[in-house]
């Protein structure tokens, strides 16, 4: 009921609209011919036209709705079931036409018989009548399939962000288990040495708590990542020492600028076992991150890498998982690449728009 009270409003808007224009296109007809015409007559013959197809335009639009037109397949039922609404359409409206055009024509002392208004109107106008049941069952039709067009990209979009969402649970649960394991196997070595197993295990336990604050949030903001970076690295700097070096370089304007959660540490991590940790003297790792025009650029470069050897799982697996991650959330806009840059220096070039990621945009 609601919707036919509220398809009844826009046809009353329509049938007033149609009326004025129908009644000024005959009156200057009456002009171009040099003709007077009588207004108050015509104008009430179009008002009844047009007001009677407004009162009969809701139901239309209901039974439409109720009997849609399927192209898919043809079905020939709901064809066979519009042709007879056109028709009871038809008859109908000039059934209702004619008795309000007799009331009229009485009042303005024309009478005329009302089965002979019927009959003129069904052999006059019934093309008219035609067309108006066909424009009013082309809108309804066209109203049913753009909202089954929007709720279907609805519901393709909510399973795309779905997808998104477990793909980026799944990659981050494979990436941050070779932390904790590298740390712990690290604690486990340092428990004859008091102090430093005390010292060492306050890192970690600060890092565990990011880590867990970090949970499963697709996102997080550049500020967030690099105070996980740096605890990574209080943490590795316990067990490597001096042969760890480092700096950060980073504006401060970008650090509410947000990235794929859990993005940097795990290839600061990288850098550091593939590269610095096998190197006797160590070495430095640089991480950089500045605006370069509509983009993000951010840098992880470190001395003292070697080419990775057949077992290195966790760097086949960090890099790849790294560039999958920004392709769910940037789509074709962000740029990945990682190689060696010198002797010895590996480096990542990581390349965002500088926008907040969308959430199952390639999904």
């Amino acid at each position: 009921m609601e919707n036919l009270r509220r398809y009844g409003l826009i046809a009353l808007v329509a049938a007033t609209a149609m009326t004025a224009i129908t009644t000024f296109q005959t009156q200057m007809q009456y002009v171009v011919r040099g003709e007077d015409m009588d207004f108050a007559p015509m104008l009430g013959w179009n008002a009844i036209i047009w007001y009677v197809w407004g009162v009969l335009a809701p139901f239309v639009i209901v039974f439409c709705q109720r009997h849609p037109l399927e192209w898919r397949g043809w079905k020939w039922r709901a064809f066979a079931l519009q042709a007879a609404a056109a028709l009871v359409f038809i008859v109908l409206h000039a059934a209702i036409v004619a008795a309000a055009m007799q009331v009229e024509a009485e009042w303005f002392g024309m009478p005329a018989a009302f089965p002979a208004r019927v009959v003129r109107l069904l052999t006059t106008q019934a093309h008219w009548g035609v067309m108006c049941y066909l424009a009013t069952a082309a809108c309804a039709n066209a109203g049913i399939y753009f909202r089954r067009a929007r709720d279907e990209s609805l519901a393709r979009e909510a399973l795309r962000t779905q997808a998104a969402t477990a793909q980026l649970s799944a990659l981050q649960r494979q990436m941050q288990p070779h932390f904790l394991f590298n740390a712990l196997n690290a604690l486990v070595a340092m428990l004859e040495e008091n102090s430093k197993a005390q010292h060492f295990t306050v890192r970690l336990a600060d890092m565990l708590r990011m880590l867990l604050h970090h949970g499963e949030r697709a996102t997080a903001t550049l500020g967030e990542e690099l105070v996980l970076v740096k605890a990574y690295l209080a943490v590795e700097r316990v067990r490597l020492g001096a042969r760890l070096r480092s700096r950060i370089d980073v504006a401060d304007a970008l650090l509410d600028r947000r990235l794929p959660s859990f993005l940097l540490q795990p290839l600061v991590e990288n850098a550091i076992r593939h590269g610095i940790a096998r190197s006797l003297d160590g070495g430095e790792i640089a991480l950089r991150a500045w605006r370069d025009g509509g983009e993000i650029r951010i840098e992880i470069e470190n001395t003292g890498a070697q080419p990775p050897s057949a077992t290195d799982a966790g760097m086949r697996m960090t890099l790849p998982n790294c560039r999958d991650r920004l392709a769910l959330l940037y789509d074709e806009a962000a740029c990945f690449e990682a190689g060696f840059v010198g002797q010895g220096h590996y480096r990542v070039v990581i390349v965002v728009p500088d926008r907040a990621p969308v959430l199952g945009r390639a999904a």
